[in-house]
C-alpha cells in the first residue's frame, strides 16, 4: 500500500529579487520598444532616420542586461524566482526579435 505524501505548508514570506524585478523592467521596455518601432517603421514606409536604429541599438543592450540579470536573480537565496523567469523569457524573446530584425537589415 502507498504511503499518502503529506503537504508541507511555508507561512514564510518570500520577496522577489532585485535582479529578477531589473531583469523584468528592462525585458519589457526592450520588447514595448522593439513594437513600437517595428510599427514606427511601418507608419514610415521604411524611410526613418538613424535615430530609430540608435533607439534600436538600445533596446538590444536593455534585451542583454535584462538577460544578464535573470540569470543573476537565480543565485539569490529565499527568494521567489518568478520575476526571474517573466525576465529572463521576455529578454530572451526579445533578443531573438532584435536578431531576426538585424539580420533582416543585413540581407
Amino acid at each position: 500500500m502507498a504511503r499518502k505524501q503529506r503537504q508541507v505548508y511555508s507561512f514564510e514570506e518570500k520577496k522577489f529579487s532585485a535582479n529578477g524585478i531589473a531583469s523584468t523592467v528592462l525585458g519589457l521596455i526592450s520588447a514595448v520598444l522593439f513594437f513600437a518601432l517595428l510599427f514606427l517603421a511601418f507608419l514610415l514606409k521604411g524611410r526613418a532616420n538613424t535615430w530609430i536604429g540608435a533607439l534600436g541599438f538600445t533596446g538590444i543592450v536593455m534585451a542583454c542586461c535584462g538577460l544578464r540579470y535573470g540569470f543573476a536573480g537565480f543565485k539569490d537565496e529565499c527568494r521567489s524566482y518568478f520575476c526571474s523567469r517573466f525576465g529572463t523569457i521576455v529578454s530572451m524573446i526579445s533578443i531573438v526579435g532584435w536578431f531576426f530584425i538585424v539580420c533582416l537589415g543585413l540581407a
